[in-house]
C-alpha cells in the first residue's frame, strides 16, 4: 500500500462567482439596503456585528416560522402529497402519500409504499417539505 497521502477534494461552486452574483444583488437593493451594505462591507459597523447577526437570525427564524404555519394551512387532511427535495432524510424525497394528521409542527403521510427504515410508512415531516398533489 502507498504511503502517499490522498489530496483534498475540491470543492464545487454551487453558486456563481462572487462577483457575478454581486452585481446582480447590488442592482436589485433599495437605496436603504445598499447603504447598510456599504457600512457593512466598510467595516463600519464591526462592533455591532454580533448584534445585527442575531438580529437578522431571529427574523430570519420568524419568516421561516410564518412561512410554516402557511404551508401547514394549505395541507388539509386525506390530501395527496409528495414528499418535496428540502425533506430530511433523503430517501423520502420524491415519495407519495396521504395525509392522516398533524403533530406539533409536523404533516403525518401515509406512505404509498414503504421507503428506506419506515416500515410503518407512517412519517412526520415539515409542512415546507410538503407538495400537495390532490387537496382530496
Amino acid at each position: 500500500m502507498s504511503r502517499k497521502r490522498r489530496s483534498r477534494p475540491v470543492p464545487v461552486l454551487a453558486h456563481t462567482p462572487e462577483s457575478a452574483s454581486a452585481s446582480a444583488l447590488e442592482s436589485a437593493l433599495t437605496p436603504d439596503v445598499a447603504s447598510m451594505v456599504g457600512l457593512i462591507t466598510a467595516g463600519a459597523v464591526d462592533a455591532h456585528l454580533p448584534l445585527l447577526t442575531r438580529t437578522i437570525q431571529q427574523r430570519h427564524r420568524q419568516v421561516r416560522e410564518k412561512d410554516a404555519q402557511r404551508a401547514m394551512a394549505a395541507v388539509p387532511l386525506g390530501a395527496r402529497v409528495r414528499i418535496n427535495r428540502t425533506a430530511v432524510p433523503q430517501y423520502l424525497r420524491g415519495t407519495t402519500g396521504t395525509v392522516t394528521g398533524f403533530t406539533g409542527r409536523k404533516v403525518e403521510i401515509l406512505l404509498d409504499r414503504s421507503h428506506g427504515r419506515c416500515g410503518s410508512c407512517l412519517v412526520r415531516v415539515g409542512p415546507l417539505s410538503v407538495d400537495v398533489l390532490d387537496p382530496g
